[in-house]
Protein backbone atom coordinates (compact mmCIF):
# COMPACT_ATOMS: atom_id res chain seq x y z
CA UNK A 1 0.00 0.00 0.00
CA UNK A 2 2.81 2.36 0.78
CA UNK A 3 4.48 1.78 -2.36
CA UNK A 4 1.27 2.24 -4.30
CA UNK A 5 0.94 5.74 -2.49
CA UNK A 6 4.53 6.57 -3.27
CA UNK A 7 4.51 5.50 -6.81
CA UNK A 8 0.85 7.89 -7.10
CA UNK A 9 2.84 11.00 -5.32
CA UNK A 10 5.62 10.26 -7.95
CA UNK A 11 3.01 10.43 -11.00
CA UNK A 12 1.49 13.28 -9.41
CA UNK A 13 4.70 15.11 -8.78
CA UNK A 14 6.23 14.39 -11.89
CA UNK A 15 2.67 15.40 -13.93
CA UNK A 16 2.50 18.80 -11.93
CA UNK A 17 6.52 19.60 -12.95
CA UNK A 18 5.63 18.22 -16.76
CA UNK A 19 3.19 20.91 -16.85
CA UNK A 20 4.88 23.91 -15.41
CA UNK A 21 7.34 22.97 -17.53
CA UNK A 22 5.37 23.55 -20.69
CA UNK A 23 3.66 26.73 -19.35
CA UNK A 24 7.14 28.18 -19.06
CA UNK A 25 7.84 27.04 -22.19
CA UNK A 26 4.76 28.41 -23.68
CA UNK A 27 5.60 31.91 -22.35
CA UNK A 28 8.62 31.58 -23.29
CA UNK A 29 7.45 30.79 -26.66
CA UNK A 30 5.11 33.22 -26.87
CA UNK A 31 7.20 36.15 -26.28
CA UNK A 32 8.56 35.83 -29.89
CA UNK A 33 5.56 34.33 -31.71
CA UNK A 34 2.28 35.62 -31.72
CA UNK A 35 -0.68 33.48 -31.27
CA UNK A 36 -4.15 34.31 -32.16
CA UNK A 37 -6.21 32.38 -29.06
CA UNK A 38 -3.19 33.52 -26.71
CA UNK A 39 -3.85 37.61 -27.77
CA UNK A 40 -7.89 36.82 -27.50
CA UNK A 41 -7.33 35.29 -23.99
CA UNK A 42 -5.31 38.21 -23.31
CA UNK A 43 -7.76 40.53 -24.59
CA UNK A 44 -10.50 38.81 -22.26
CA UNK A 45 -8.12 39.23 -18.77
CA UNK A 46 -7.08 42.73 -19.69
CA UNK A 47 -9.63 44.82 -21.12
CA UNK A 48 -12.77 43.12 -20.24
CA UNK A 49 -15.01 42.67 -17.25
CA UNK A 50 -18.17 40.78 -16.61
CA UNK A 51 -21.55 42.35 -16.88
CA UNK A 52 -24.27 41.73 -14.25
CA UNK A 53 -27.03 41.77 -16.86
CA UNK A 54 -27.02 38.24 -18.35
CA UNK A 55 -27.77 39.75 -21.90
CA UNK A 56 -24.79 41.77 -22.02
CA UNK A 57 -22.64 39.18 -20.29
CA UNK A 58 -19.04 41.71 -20.46
CA UNK A 59 -18.00 45.07 -21.09
CA UNK A 60 -14.81 46.66 -21.69
CA UNK A 61 -12.93 48.54 -18.51
CA UNK A 62 -13.04 52.10 -18.61
CA UNK A 63 -9.81 54.17 -19.30
CA UNK A 64 -8.11 50.91 -19.76
CA UNK A 65 -5.36 49.70 -22.05
CA UNK A 66 -3.18 46.98 -23.09
CA UNK A 67 -0.68 45.96 -25.92
CA UNK A 68 -2.77 42.97 -27.99
CA UNK A 69 -1.27 41.42 -30.98
CA UNK A 70 1.40 43.74 -30.95
CA UNK A 71 -1.45 46.74 -31.43
CA UNK A 72 -1.47 49.04 -28.56
CA UNK A 73 -5.13 49.28 -27.41
CA UNK A 74 -6.66 52.33 -25.53
CA UNK A 75 -10.45 52.09 -24.17
CA UNK A 76 -12.32 55.59 -23.09
CA UNK A 77 -14.46 56.83 -20.74
CA UNK A 78 -16.92 54.69 -21.50
CA UNK A 79 -16.20 51.60 -22.21
CA UNK A 80 -15.51 52.16 -26.05
CA UNK A 81 -11.95 51.90 -28.25
CA UNK A 82 -11.87 55.72 -29.17
CA UNK A 83 -11.10 58.94 -27.52
CA UNK A 84 -12.96 60.51 -24.64
CA UNK A 85 -16.85 60.96 -25.59
CA UNK A 86 -19.39 62.95 -23.71
CA UNK A 87 -22.47 64.92 -24.75
CA UNK A 88 -20.89 67.87 -24.63
CA UNK A 89 -18.55 66.77 -27.34
CA UNK A 90 -20.86 65.32 -29.71
CA UNK A 91 -22.81 68.39 -29.61
CA UNK A 92 -19.89 70.12 -31.32
CA UNK A 93 -20.75 67.57 -34.28
CA UNK A 94 -23.57 67.88 -36.97
CA UNK A 95 -23.62 64.06 -37.27
CA UNK A 96 -22.59 61.78 -34.75
CA UNK A 97 -22.39 58.18 -35.34
CA UNK A 98 -22.10 55.35 -32.93
CA UNK A 99 -20.86 51.80 -34.43
CA UNK A 100 -22.28 48.79 -32.98
CA UNK A 101 -20.53 45.38 -33.38
CA UNK A 102 -18.11 42.49 -32.10
CA UNK A 103 -14.37 42.02 -32.82
CA UNK A 104 -14.38 43.12 -36.33
CA UNK A 105 -16.00 46.65 -35.34
CA UNK A 106 -13.45 47.04 -32.47
CA UNK A 107 -10.74 46.83 -35.16
CA UNK A 108 -8.66 43.53 -33.72
CA UNK A 109 -5.16 43.40 -35.17
CA UNK A 110 -4.71 46.72 -36.13
CA UNK A 111 -3.82 50.04 -35.01
CA UNK A 112 -6.62 52.70 -34.08
CA UNK A 113 -5.64 55.09 -36.54
CA UNK A 114 -6.58 51.94 -39.40
CA UNK A 115 -9.69 51.34 -38.17
CA UNK A 116 -12.81 51.98 -40.21
CA UNK A 117 -14.41 54.17 -37.59
CA UNK A 118 -11.48 56.31 -37.58
CA UNK A 119 -10.36 56.37 -41.21
CA UNK A 120 -14.27 57.75 -42.07
CA UNK A 121 -13.37 60.58 -39.03
CA UNK A 122 -10.29 61.50 -41.54
CA UNK A 123 -12.35 61.66 -44.04
CA UNK A 124 -14.79 63.89 -42.94
CA UNK A 125 -12.51 66.27 -41.19
CA UNK A 126 -10.64 65.95 -44.86
CA UNK A 127 -13.75 66.86 -46.19
CA UNK A 128 -14.69 69.66 -43.52
CA UNK A 129 -17.39 67.72 -42.21
CA UNK A 130 -19.33 68.08 -38.81
CA UNK A 131 -19.28 64.22 -38.97
CA UNK A 132 -17.97 61.80 -35.85
CA UNK A 133 -18.04 58.13 -35.87
CA UNK A 134 -17.54 56.37 -32.75
CA UNK A 135 -16.32 52.63 -32.37
CA UNK A 136 -18.12 50.66 -30.34
CA UNK A 137 -17.05 47.70 -30.78
CA UNK A 138 -16.59 45.08 -28.20
CA UNK A 139 -15.28 41.58 -28.92
CA UNK A 140 -17.31 38.17 -28.10
CA UNK A 141 -20.33 39.95 -28.64
CA UNK A 142 -23.84 38.91 -31.45
CA UNK A 143 -26.54 41.04 -31.46
CA UNK A 144 -28.08 40.77 -28.28
CA UNK A 145 -25.87 41.83 -26.78
CA UNK A 146 -24.30 45.15 -28.57
CA UNK A 147 -27.87 46.30 -28.87
CA UNK A 148 -28.12 45.60 -24.74
CA UNK A 149 -24.69 47.28 -24.27
CA UNK A 150 -25.70 50.54 -25.94
CA UNK A 151 -29.52 50.32 -24.14
CA UNK A 152 -27.75 50.01 -20.71
CA UNK A 153 -24.73 51.64 -20.98
CA UNK A 154 -24.65 54.64 -23.50
CA UNK A 155 -28.24 55.19 -24.57
CA UNK A 156 -27.47 58.67 -22.65
CA UNK A 157 -25.53 60.21 -25.34
CA UNK A 158 -26.77 62.38 -27.92
CA UNK A 159 -26.43 60.39 -31.21
CA UNK A 160 -27.90 61.60 -34.09
CA UNK A 161 -27.16 57.63 -35.86
CA UNK A 162 -26.81 54.15 -35.13
CA UNK A 163 -24.74 51.94 -37.04
CA UNK A 164 -25.21 47.96 -36.35
CA UNK A 165 -22.05 46.79 -38.38
CA UNK A 166 -23.73 43.13 -38.54
CA UNK A 167 -21.30 40.19 -39.16
CA UNK A 168 -23.27 37.00 -40.59
CA UNK A 169 -22.36 35.44 -37.33
CA UNK A 170 -24.37 37.88 -35.15
CA UNK A 171 -27.23 35.71 -34.95
CA UNK A 172 -25.15 33.04 -33.05
CA UNK A 173 -26.50 32.43 -29.79
CA UNK A 174 -23.73 33.18 -26.51
CA UNK A 175 -23.68 31.84 -23.19
CA UNK A 176 -21.39 32.99 -20.33
CA UNK A 177 -19.22 29.55 -20.72
CA UNK A 178 -18.17 28.12 -17.39
CA UNK A 179 -14.47 28.05 -16.98
CA UNK A 180 -11.96 26.62 -14.62
CA UNK A 181 -8.71 27.40 -13.33
CA UNK A 182 -6.51 26.12 -16.38
CA UNK A 183 -8.04 28.04 -18.84
CA UNK A 184 -8.30 31.40 -16.42
CA UNK A 185 -4.97 31.31 -15.45
CA UNK A 186 -2.82 29.04 -17.77
CA UNK A 187 -1.64 29.01 -21.61
CA UNK A 188 -1.88 25.13 -21.18
CA UNK A 189 -5.39 25.91 -20.65
CA UNK A 190 -5.78 28.05 -23.68
CA UNK A 191 -4.60 25.21 -25.99
CA UNK A 192 -6.38 22.65 -24.23
CA UNK A 193 -9.27 24.38 -25.36
CA UNK A 194 -8.75 25.17 -28.73
CA UNK A 195 -7.66 21.36 -29.22
CA UNK A 196 -11.10 20.59 -27.54
CA UNK A 197 -13.06 22.11 -30.05
CA UNK A 198 -10.85 21.20 -32.91
CA UNK A 199 -12.03 17.77 -32.01
CA UNK A 200 -15.40 18.75 -31.22
CA UNK A 201 -15.90 19.88 -34.65
CA UNK A 202 -14.30 17.11 -36.36
CA UNK A 203 -16.22 14.89 -34.41
CA UNK A 204 -19.63 16.69 -35.39
CA UNK A 205 -18.26 17.01 -39.24
CA UNK A 206 -19.54 20.19 -38.94
CA UNK A 207 -18.37 22.74 -41.82
CA UNK A 208 -18.79 26.46 -42.35
CA UNK A 209 -21.54 25.72 -44.29
CA UNK A 210 -23.26 23.67 -41.88
CA UNK A 211 -22.53 26.21 -39.63
CA UNK A 212 -24.04 29.29 -41.44
CA UNK A 213 -27.21 27.47 -42.16
CA UNK A 214 -28.26 26.24 -38.48
CA UNK A 215 -27.98 30.20 -38.17
CA UNK A 216 -30.67 31.31 -40.36
CA UNK A 217 -33.03 28.27 -40.91
CA UNK A 218 -36.37 29.26 -40.46
CA UNK A 219 -36.00 27.75 -36.49
CA UNK A 220 -32.71 29.18 -35.51
CA UNK A 221 -33.32 30.24 -32.25
CA UNK A 222 -30.92 32.87 -32.63
CA UNK A 223 -31.76 34.74 -35.38
CA UNK A 224 -35.34 35.09 -33.61
CA UNK A 225 -33.33 36.57 -30.77
CA UNK A 226 -31.53 38.80 -33.11
CA UNK A 227 -34.90 39.85 -34.85
CA UNK A 228 -36.06 40.95 -31.53
CA UNK A 229 -33.31 43.34 -30.15
CA UNK A 230 -32.93 45.41 -33.66
CA UNK A 231 -36.72 45.83 -33.16
CA UNK A 232 -36.54 46.83 -29.92
CA UNK A 233 -33.33 48.88 -31.01
CA UNK A 234 -35.68 51.02 -33.67
CA UNK A 235 -38.42 51.57 -31.24
CA UNK A 236 -36.04 53.26 -28.80
CA UNK A 237 -34.19 55.27 -31.87
CA UNK A 238 -37.64 56.04 -33.46
CA UNK A 239 -38.92 57.69 -29.92
CA UNK A 240 -35.70 59.69 -30.01
CA UNK A 241 -35.25 60.77 -34.05
CA UNK A 242 -32.25 58.66 -34.24
CA UNK A 243 -31.47 57.16 -37.84
CA UNK A 244 -30.43 53.73 -37.82
CA UNK A 245 -28.50 51.76 -40.43
CA UNK A 246 -27.23 48.36 -40.67
CA UNK A 247 -24.08 47.51 -42.47
CA UNK A 248 -23.83 43.87 -44.16
CA UNK A 249 -20.46 42.37 -43.21
CA UNK A 250 -19.48 39.03 -45.41
CA UNK A 251 -16.86 36.91 -43.90
CA UNK A 252 -13.87 37.66 -45.43
CA UNK A 253 -12.00 34.07 -43.99
CA UNK A 254 -14.98 32.12 -46.22
CA UNK A 255 -16.18 35.24 -48.94
CA UNK A 256 -17.70 34.16 -51.65
CA UNK A 257 -20.64 36.22 -53.03
CA UNK A 258 -22.96 33.33 -53.86
CA UNK A 259 -21.89 31.09 -51.39
CA UNK A 260 -23.95 32.47 -48.71
CA UNK A 261 -26.71 34.43 -50.63
CA UNK A 262 -29.56 33.26 -48.75
CA UNK A 263 -28.29 35.10 -45.56
CA UNK A 264 -27.43 38.02 -47.16
CA UNK A 265 -31.20 37.99 -48.93
CA UNK A 266 -32.59 37.39 -45.11
CA UNK A 267 -30.75 40.00 -43.61
CA UNK A 268 -31.38 42.70 -46.23
CA UNK A 269 -35.07 41.32 -45.97
CA UNK A 270 -34.84 42.14 -41.96
CA UNK A 271 -33.46 45.09 -42.73
CA UNK A 272 -36.24 46.66 -44.61
CA UNK A 273 -38.96 45.11 -42.65
CA UNK A 274 -37.66 46.93 -39.43
CA UNK A 275 -37.00 50.20 -41.80
CA UNK A 276 -33.24 50.09 -41.48
CA UNK A 277 -30.85 51.85 -43.90
CA UNK A 278 -29.25 49.06 -45.69
CA UNK A 279 -25.25 49.38 -46.58
CA UNK A 280 -24.18 45.76 -48.37
CA UNK A 281 -20.93 45.53 -48.16
CA UNK A 282 -21.37 41.58 -50.31
CA UNK A 283 -20.77 43.93 -53.26
CA UNK A 284 -17.62 45.81 -51.84
CA UNK A 285 -15.88 42.75 -51.76
CA UNK A 286 -16.62 41.07 -54.83
CA UNK A 287 -14.41 41.40 -57.21
CA UNK A 288 -12.46 39.39 -59.77
CA UNK A 289 -9.51 37.12 -58.08
CA UNK A 290 -10.50 38.09 -54.70
CA UNK A 291 -8.03 36.92 -52.16
CA UNK A 292 -8.33 36.87 -48.57
CA UNK A 293 -5.32 37.17 -47.88
CA UNK A 294 -4.73 40.88 -48.88
CA UNK A 295 -7.27 41.58 -46.44
CA UNK A 296 -6.99 39.98 -43.42
CA UNK A 297 -4.54 40.10 -40.64
CA UNK A 298 -1.68 38.00 -40.18
CA UNK A 299 -1.05 34.92 -37.43
CA UNK A 300 -3.90 32.86 -38.65
CA UNK A 301 -6.24 35.83 -37.94
CA UNK A 302 -9.87 35.98 -39.78
CA UNK A 303 -10.32 39.65 -38.94
CA UNK A 304 -10.00 42.21 -41.58
CA UNK A 305 -6.50 44.31 -41.49
CA UNK A 306 -6.02 48.14 -42.42
CA UNK A 307 -7.18 47.61 -46.34
CA UNK A 308 -10.21 45.49 -45.70
CA UNK A 309 -11.11 48.11 -42.95
CA UNK A 310 -10.04 51.04 -45.79
CA UNK A 311 -13.18 48.55 -48.29
CA UNK A 312 -15.39 49.05 -45.29
CA UNK A 313 -14.92 52.62 -44.73
CA UNK A 314 -14.39 53.57 -48.18
CA UNK A 315 -18.18 52.09 -49.04
CA UNK A 316 -19.83 53.58 -45.71
CA UNK A 317 -18.55 57.35 -46.70
CA UNK A 318 -19.98 57.34 -49.79
CA UNK A 319 -23.19 55.91 -48.90
CA UNK A 320 -23.49 58.71 -46.70
CA UNK A 321 -22.33 60.98 -49.41
CA UNK A 322 -24.86 59.85 -51.96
Amino acid sequence: MIQKLKLLTIILFSLIFSLILCELALRVTYQFITNYDIEMWKYAKKLKIKSQNNNINHTHINNKSAKLQKVEIKINNLGQRDQYIDNQILKTYNRTFIVLGSSITFGWGVQSKNTFSEILNNYSTRDKKKWLFVNGGIGNYNTERYVNNYLENWSELEFTDIIIHFFINDTELLTSSETNFLFEHTYIGVQIWKLLNILKSYLNKENINDYYFKLYNEKSEGFKIAKLNMLKLKKFCDLRNINCHLVLMPDLNHFDSNKFIFIKEKVKKLATELRFDLIDLYQAFDMQNFNKHSYLNKYNDPHPNALGHKVIADNIYNHFNK
